[in-house]
């Protein structure tokens, strides 16, 4: 099961990188810690220009190579200024995996000040998948140094 968790996060992070829109993506969650379980989902956090366009659309969902999955499944959720999209995957076995992609602008990372949210992502594991400008590796060493 470890093995197709890693294929979906790495999928998905080609997937973010051809986006001219995505700016940062991060793997969250008890994934990124290393503690999660077979029936864990795969949090994904990406920071975006427009986040609304990928709410508005779901187009970019077939881009995505999700391999010997597919999508049976998904619902739309806002938690403040982030919103996600759960994707339910399904395959000819019986285990179904939720892919949770989550869209904030970039002020999301932002440090001053520092969203009790963001703050709270970062602690509970944050593994960077990709960041072209530093957005994400500043805020996950602020926190750090200032919450351990």
């Amino acid at each position: 099961m470890q093995s197709q968790v890693e294929q979906i996060v790495q999928q998905v992070t080609y997937w973010a990188v051809s986006q001219e829109s995505i700016l940062a993506a991060a793997l969250v969650g008890s994934q990124a810690r290393g503690t999660a379980t077979a029936k864990s989902d795969i949090d994904l956090m990406f920071l975006a220009r427009q986040p609304l366009h990928f709410r508005m659309s779901t187009d970019w969902l077939s881009k995505i190579n999700w391999g010997d999955l597919y999508i049976e499944s998904w619902e739309d959720k806002v938690y403040g200024v982030v919103w996600s999209r759960h994707v339910q995957l399904n395959a000819s076995n019986p285990h179904r995996i939720t892919v949770e992609l989550s869209f904030g602008r970039l002020s999301w990372a932002s440090i001053t000040p520092l969203d009790t949210g963001t703050q709270q992502v970062v602690r509970d594991g944050c593994r960077i998948l990709y960041d072209a400008e530093g957005h994400l590796s500043r805020l996950v060493r602020f926190v750090l140094s200032q919450y351990g």
